[in-house]
């Protein structure tokens, strides 16, 4: 008789546990085991979205879901030709969970709770037979597919590798032991500090369409923006400081903005700070 399968998962977010669910669902006598290192699960899906979780984009089209990431859109092109919006939308509301889209084409569940996401996912999971082990810390990977957790060696068949991000070039170095090429990671997706600036005392007040530049690059978004504390913050900051995340390191994060507070292409820039 034939040994039964087993697979690992590293990671308890929303892809290791998308991994698994689709691990086990398509080898259903195979042992599918998600390795999760904290005592959380589905951590940032719980927090997504200000706590709406926001699962998914109104974009059916591969290709033009593809164009909305700053970096990898050929690959993803491909995988979303495989696996789109359109069935992620379908995937969630054949199980019960109906989605909705906003004008920006952020889609949510109905609920406006990332619970229900997450209870989605838990619950499929034990419902077709994933193993679920929390405060497992994977800390190497032995070639023949040994994983060393806790300190002891477990043996797998398949391993899926969905451990997320690091903020620090060596979290990844137990992945670089094995010979995978890492991209050194920079910040993305962040709000600009702009120490000693006026416009901070408009603090709370949300511009919805402004347009965003950075100057002497060819930066630029469009969108809602919210003055804060500290500096400036909403879509369209987030969305440039993700676009120019590499540019913007490379600048020590010392740049010059330029901001058309209404929208109207051609008119004379409202405000220039630096950041």
């Amino acid at each position: 008789m034939a040994r039964e399968l087993k697979i690992a998962v590293i990671g308890g977010g929303a892809a290791g546990f998308f991994a698994a669910i689709s691990a086990k669902s398509h080898n259903p006598s195979a042992t599918v085991e998600i390795l999760e290192k904290t005592s959380k699960l589905l951590s940032k899906v719980k927090v997504s979205g200000g706590g709406r979780c926001n699962v998914t984009n109104a974009c059916f089209s591969p290709s033009g879901l593809s164009k909305n990431y700053p970096r990898g859109g050929k690959k993803l092109k491909k995988a979303f030709k495989v696996f789109q919006a359109s069935d992620t939308v379908e995937w969630f509301e054949s199980r019960g969970v109906k989605l909705k889209a906003e004008t920006d084409g952020r889609m949510f569940p109905i609920s406006d709770r990332s619970q229900s996401i997450i209870d989605c996912l838990v619950g499929e999971a034990d419902k077709i037979g994933v193993d679920i082990r929390t405060r497992c810390s994977v800390d190497k990977i032995i070639p023949g597919f040994k994983l060393r957790i806790n300190g002891k060696d477990e043996s797998f068949d398949k391993v899926i590798v969905a451990s997320g991000g690091s903020p620090k070039s060596s979290g990844f170095d137990w992945l670089r032991a094995l010979g995978v090429s890492i991209v050194e990671p920079v910040p993305s997706l962040f709000t600009f500090n702009i120490p000693g600036d006026s416009v901070k005392t408009l603090m709370g007040i949300v511009v919805p369409e402004a347009e965003v530049r950075i100057q002497s690059t060819k930066l630029s978004q469009t969108g809602p923006v919210l003055i804060t504390h500290w500096g400036m913050s909403g879509p369209a900051i987030l969305k440039l400081s993700a676009w120019g995340a590499r540019e913007l390191a490379n600048k020590n994060y010392e740049f010059k903005t330029q901001i058309n507070w209404i929208g109207i292409k051609n008119e004379a820039e409202a405000h220039e700070n630096y950041v």
